[in-house]
């Protein structure tokens, strides 16, 4: 059964992964010019995906991303606890906590810019 949870895990991160640095290349243009070489950007995408500016048909895909990440966490979290280890288990189920917390965060953002 940890198996399962694992590659459940894995597709979707690997999902969400690849839908944000979709996401970030569409918006890379529009960053200020410190942002726009690709190491930066990576840390400038969150603000940048749920600002004002941005049209509301990408941040919410964007917002797509953060859902993806944190059932890829809690997918993790229960594979750990399936397999018996309950430790890392533990520890992925605090990053799921933040993880979902960040992105509750970003919701009520682009809640008040759908607005």
């Amino acid at each position: 059964m940890s198996v399962a949870f694992f590659a459940v895990a894995a597709i979707v991160a690997i999902w969400s992964a690849v839908k944000s640095e979709v996401i970030r290349r569409q918006l890379v243009d529009s960053f200020p010019p410190q942002f726009q070489d690709y190491d930066m950007s990576r840390y400038a995408l969150h603000t940048y995906a749920l600002a004002p500016s941005t049209s509301l048909p990408q941040q919410a895909e964007y917002m797509k991303t953060l859902y993806g990440w944190c059932a890829a966490a809690l997918s993790g979290s229960l594979g750990f606890f399936a397999a018996g280890n309950i430790v890392f288990g533990c520890f992925v189920l605090l990053g799921v906590f933040w993880v979902a917390y960040q992105t509750f965060i970003s919701w009520k953002t682009y809640r008040a810019n759908c607005a």
